[in-house]
């Protein structure tokens, strides 16, 4: 149901994307470092490499993505029609007439369709083919031996980190092994 709102009305605007978060770095737990023992079971503190962004160092988080909505409040400052929809523009911006409501209920159910339509897009995509002339049957085959190719480097990669002693008991183990 679309609305008419005046220059100085108070509306309420749906809004829904992608936004960026910061998330604790797995690596350091969020404290930025990480404790190396090194041969002589010395421990040095080295910046974690995982969240280190080039001068700023590491801060322990680390930045990605999310698809958040929530509805905004603002003044209706400007009214204009802009390819043939009626456009209002508050807080700066401009928006169009299905996204501005008069009460935040209706932004919030607004904002409840937005993720539908997201989550069916997400959908969408993952169904679509990225070569259109190869068949389902070379995809199926080509992601299988992806995961397969995938599972094989996490193998090797446990099997080098388990390699490394934890401790000097496990290091004199591994020295007392005939050969």
């Amino acid at each position: 149901m679309t609305q008419s709102f005046n220059i100085g009305d108070k509306a309420f605007r749906a809004r829904a994307g992608q936004e960026t978060i910061w998330v604790t770095c797995p690596e350091c737990l969020g404290s930025g470092r990480l404790c190396v023992i090194l041969g002589d079971d010395s421990e040095v503190s080295i910046a974690c490499v995982c969240c280190e962004r080039g001068y700023e160092g590491s801060p322990g988080s680390i930045q990605s993505y999310a698809f958040r909505t929530g509805a905004d409040v603002g003044i209706i400052t400007a009214i204009e029609m802009r390819e043939g929809k009626l456009r209002y523009s508050f807080n700066g911006c401009s928006y169009d007439d299905g996204y501005v409501f008069a009460t935040e209920a209706e932004a919030i159910d607004r904002c409840v369709d937005l993720i539908q339509e997201h989550e069916t897009e997400e959908k969408r995509r993952l169904s679509y083919k990225e070569k259109q002339h190869k068949t389902w049957a070379w995809h199926v085959s080509y992601w299988r031996g992806e995961i397969r190719r995938a599972k094989k480097t996490i193998e090797g990669a446990e099997a080098r980190l388990a390699v490394a002693p934890k401790n000097k008991a496990d290091q004199k183990e591994a020295d007392n092994v005939p050969s």
